[in-house]
């Protein structure tokens, strides 16, 4: 009784009273309807000779339906206190146990209103019994049919009242849908009880006359069809109204989902709440939504590997080994004095500072519609034309050698910068378990040697003639030509270039 108790009390803290008072007002509305029908519309004519009196009767029932209230709210909170135990602790019960139990209580709702419905039945008709069977008859079946338009009712109520508790309890695991009756047996049987029943009332009324069960006066039979009339079209509005909400309201919570990621809110999701194929729709919506976002987590994280584009390609189709024959331009930067530094600075300072750098290099590369292919220790090479196509990829690359050399300047860590275009193999190299992407050929070897001889030039950014003529006429106006050299390991004479002072280029 102290658990109950301390039950009672937690519970009218919670959403629960609006539920349990949302139930019960359903429930005596019904009552009070179904006695107010049966004493003055229903026509029968020995109901005011019963031998318990109409008078004594009303009184048990006022009685019984107070009782009634008593006994549902005592036996829904036994049933469900497990779940309210879940509510205030939820690590010390069984989420299997929880969700199935939460998951029937509308159908657990609708048995105790049944079972408190049908002992009224029992001693409505045994009351009745001891004057007229054929009174007992009618208000049994009478009863009958208004048990099962209110059980259904208070079904439909139910349901929509749990969906708070039902999404917190399945919102870690849900695994079918056998929780809840199905969607299309759901609305039939919600059509029977909420329309069907009232029209069958009216044509056991007429069956009744034409019987002569009740009164031989025909008149005396409207007030009861017309009471069974509206009544059909209240319950069956409210009904109907129920029963397509529990189907509506998840479709429009996913419609408002689906817009949230049109809008690009890729933690959009939505409660799942329902046991049914609805239950289904929800609980796929957010595996989906997971699924996306462990693709862009995947795509986020491949892209900081090989590049986003890289990245974007090799998701985007499937990779394969092979390569094709592109013009590219290659931008190849070296860190100057890496070794020395590395001996002199703890390895702490030596990632601090690279970082810096490369920080710098990948942000002027990007912005100027490059790739950075690889980094090599203190080295990156830079791509402008693969894997995706780039207009003009020579004057980027040479631009974003030349805001290199600026951005670069106050950085304790310097390069050399060479660039370099030409046609290049480019593709996928290595094996069928491990490849990367890369380029190969004469414009990448020319950037290197370039790199190297701009280390010890002005500027530290150097460029060769044939690269400066394939671009366009602004950029080759920001360089200058220099003298022809031989460049280590090439056999021809390769005629140098370098950016011009920038008041010059400006001047330009």
């Amino acid at each position: 009784m102290e658990r109950l108790l301390r039950g009672l009390k937690w519970l009218w803290g919670t959403s629960w009273p609006l539920y349990a008072t949302l139930v019960l007002s359903s429930n005596l509305a019904g009552a009070i309807a179904i006695m107010l029908f049966t004493r003055y519309l229903l026509p029968l004519p020995g109901l005011d000779d019963l031998a318990i009196g109409w008078a004594h009767l009303t009184v048990i029932g006022v009685v019984y339906v107070g009782f009634a209230v008593i006994i549902a709210v005592v036996a829904t909170l036994l049933l469900f206190r497990p779940v309210l135990d879940w509510q205030r602790d939820p690590d010390q019960h069984d989420p299997n146990m929880v969700r199935y139990l939460v998951m029937r209580i509308p159908v657990y709702q609708a048995v105790v209103c049944a079972v408190v419905w049908a002992i009224g039945i029992a001693i409505a008709v045994a009351l009745t019994a001891r004057s007229s069977w054929r009174t007992a008859l009618a208000v049994g079946i009478t009863l009958a049919m208004a048990t099962a338009v209110v059980s259904l009712l208070t079904y439909l109520q139910a349901e929509r009242m749990v969906r708070p508790v039902a999404a917190e309890a399945l919102a870690r695991r849900f695994e079918d849908a056998t929780l809840e009756p199905p969607i299309r047996q759901r609305l039939s049987i919600t059509w029977v009880m909420t329309t069907a029943m009232p029209v069958l009332g009216i044509v056991l009324v007429l069956l009744g006359q034409w019987t002569g069960f009740f009164s031989d006066d025909a008149a005396d039979l409207i007030p009861a069809i017309l009471a069974l009339a509206v009544t059909a079209l209240f319950t069956g509005y409210a009904g109907t109204s129920l029963s397509t909400a529990s189907v509506t309201d998840p479709i429009h919570e996913l419609q408002e989902a689906i817009n949230q990621v049109r809008r690009g809110q890729s933690d959009a999701q939505v409660d799942i709440y329902d046991g049914s194929e609805m239950g289904v729709l929800q609980a796929g919506f957010n595996e989906m939504m997971r699924g996306l976002r462990e693709r862009q987590r995947v795509r986020d994280i491949f892209g900081h590997y090989v590049g986003t584009e890289v990245a974007e390609r090799a998701l985007e189709e499937k990779p394969r080994l092979g390569g094709e024959d592109r013009k590219v331009a290659v931008l190849f930067i070296d860190v100057i004095g890496s070794t020395n530094f590395a001996v002199n600075h703890s390895p702490e300072e030596v990632v601090e500072e690279l970082n810096k750098f490369f920080n710098v290099v990948v942000d002027v590369v990007h912005r100027n519609k490059g790739i950075i292919n690889k980094f090599q220790g203190d080295a990156a090479l830079a791509i402008f034309g693969a894997p995706l196509n780039v207009t003009d990829a020579t004057s980027w690359a040479l631009s974003a050698a030349r805001e290199l050399r600026l951005e670069l300047r106050d950085l304790r860590l310097q390069a050399g910068i060479g660039v370099a275009a030409g046609h290049v193999v480019a593709g996928n190299i290595g094996s069928e378990d491990r490849f990367e992407y890369t380029v190969i050929g004469d414009a990448v070897n020319l950037a290197a040697r370039l790199t190297e001889l701009a280390k010890d030039t002005p500027g530290r950014v150097l460029t060769n003639a044939a690269t400066l003529r394939g671009a366009n006429e602004a950029e080759q106006a920001r360089w200058t030509t220099l003298k022809s050299i031989e460049l280590r390991g090439r056999g021809t004479m390769t005629q140098l270039a370098r950016p011009v002072r920038a008041t010059l280029a400006d001047r330009s």
